[in-house]
């Protein structure tokens, strides 16, 4: 044990300085400003200087600043019938070893390239480039000097260059110490070419995003990366998927699945134990329904389905049986499932999600966010509503029903849940926008009174907008938009009122804690 005496030193005084510069950076908002600011911190004194340097490269949106940094670049603007074309960067002269001498004194010092958090919103965003690089730079940065790394730092890249010329360059930037990979923008032939090396030359990658279109053929090419736990890629082969599932930290997969004969043999075999997050885009339902038979997770809290052809109801009743059976049904957060097939304008009884299949959900006790967009249309009442909601007490989004509506009378009153109202129930003021679909409205006055009450600081409704398409017109649809445009005028009025009156006394029930809802 250290005496009363001993200073233990927890941060060097360079690494203080790197955390202060950092905290400057991240302060001013405008990015050209902290630019220069880093800059002149670097120009101070040499105490400041490797520090601020660290920071001022650390984070690039693009290459374009660190070729910059070459003295024998120049730019030059090609005359092109498209006023939107990016000058271009070329090399006036051979890269000498000065040239190289630059570029790797800054190189060395960058993090991440491709993305850069924002000061704003503190979420990654691309940078846009400001310049095309060209075809001559490529290859001259493609024969650095013997024994050097180009970015021997580099933990995150994004990758969207798709010509052969980048190919060699790309391949210097995989380097043993890479975390995150996205080349989710590259074309097929780069994307085939690149593919074996990073196999063998990254092997710390924990997120990688791969084209989501392209089909992808490699058994083992998983194997290699034991630390992944992020993966977005296009259709896998049978065996790519085995290699997938057996990862010991996959937390999150986001892939396409190709329509494979023997997709079905998968099961035999199931796998998936420490998912978490679960995005499956496939030709229809019973792809998805398959596959998750293979998936066995007590961890998964987020699943949702993109498909190309419409759901029926017994489809999605056959996959919501699987899924309760696949996790923990309290444990799940967000179930999202969306298709894009055509919606006839009646309904027989396959695409209709009957109270019973409903019902079903109610299991997943846990709910944030439920989001059923498919051409089906709900038979729901004021009953299955009233058990919903006593089931669901964290839901914050519902929306049934995005593309098409219900295209039906629906039946729910809210008469018999009146017990639920302020007064002798709940009240949600985080609610400020609602969507209704193509919800008929009678009495605009009667129903803005009531949101009123449920809603407090309700602001916006919208109705009938982006519902049903061009192709199946929803009848009507221009009336009753125009009514829910007065009950959108009279919300403010009676949000006064409410203000106004006295809380509600006694214990309030539990129900939709809802931030948003979208009933049609």
């Amino acid at each position: 044990m250290a005496s009363s005496g001993t200073i233990h030193p927890c941060l060097l005084v360079s690494e203080i300085l790197v955390n202060i510069f950092a905290e400057v950076n991240e302060r001013d908002e405008d990015e050209a400003a902290a630019a220069r600011t880093l800059a002149a911190l670097c120009r101070t004194c040499r105490a400041f200087r490797e520090p601020a340097m660290k920071v001022l490269w650390a984070h690039l949106g693009t290459l374009i600043p660190l070729i910059r940094c070459i003295p024998c670049v120049k730019v030059t603007k090609r005359k092109s019938k498209f006023p939107d074309d990016l000058p271009t960067l070329v090399l006036e002269r051979q890269l000498s070893s000065a040239d190289w001498e630059i570029f790797l004194s800054h190189s060395r010092l960058v993090l991440t390239c491709g993305y850069y958090v924002s000061r704003r919103d503190k979420h990654p965003v691309l940078n846009s480039p400001s310049h095309d690089i060209g075809v001559d730079i490529l290859r001259a940065l493609s024969s650095p000097p013997p024994s050097s790394v180009v970015f021997p730092h580099l933990r995150k890249i994004r990758w969207t260059d798709s010509r052969e010329d980048s190919i060699r360059f790309f391949r210097l930037v995989l380097t043993p110490a890479l975390e995150f990979l996205d080349m989710s923008s590259i074309s097929d032939t780069v994307y085939s070419v690149v593919i074996p090396s990073i196999s063998d030359t990254c092997p710390s990658l924990r997120i990688m995003h791969l084209p989501k279109w392209s089909f992808l053929h490699l058994p083992d090419m998983f194997n290699k990366w034991p630390n992944l736990a992020y993966v977005t890629s296009g259709p896998l082969a049978d065996a790519t998927i085995l290699s997938l599932g057996r990862l010991p930290h996959l937390a999150s997969i986001d892939i396409c699945l190709h329509k494979l004969p023997d997709i079905r043999s998968l099961v035999e075999d199931p796998g998936f134990s420490t998912l978490r997050r679960l995005v499956l885009r496939a030709y229809n339902i019973s792809f998805v329904t398959a596959f998750m038979r293979q998936v066995q997770s007590i961890h998964l809290r987020e699943v949702k389905c993109y498909l190309q052809h419409g759901s029926t109801a017994v489809g999605i009743q056959d996959w919501i049986t699987i899924l309760l059976d696949r996790c923990i049904p309290r444990r799940l957060e967000i179930l999202e499932i969306e298709d894009y097939g055509e919606a006839g304008a009646g309904f027989p009884d396959q695409f209709m999600l009957t109270p019973d299949t409903l019902r079903l959900l109610s299991r997943f006790r846990g709910l944030t966010t439920l989001d059923l967009a498919s051409t089906c249309t709900y038979s729901l009442d004021d009953t299955t509503l009233t058990q919903l909601a006593i089931c669901w007490p964290s839901m914050q989004n519902i929306t049934l029903g995005t593309h098409w509506g219900w295209r039906q009378q629906s039946e729910v009153t809210l008469k018999d849940i009146s017990s639920q109202r302020p007064g002798g129930g709940v009240r949600r003021p985080k609610v400020t926008s609602l969507s209704v679909g193509d919800s008929r409205v009678g009495d605009p006055l009667a129903v803005a009174a009531f949101l009123s009450d449920i809603f407090p600081h309700l602001l916006s409704v919208d109705a009938f907008n982006h519902v049903g398409g061009m192709r199946r017109p929803i009848p009507d649809a221009k009336e009753h938009e125009r009514r829910w445009k007065e009950v959108e005028r009279l919300l403010p009025a009676f949000s006064k009122v409410r203000a106004q009156e006295h809380p509600p006394v006694g214990p309030r029930r539990k129900a939709f804690f809802l931030e948003e809802l979208y009933l049609a």
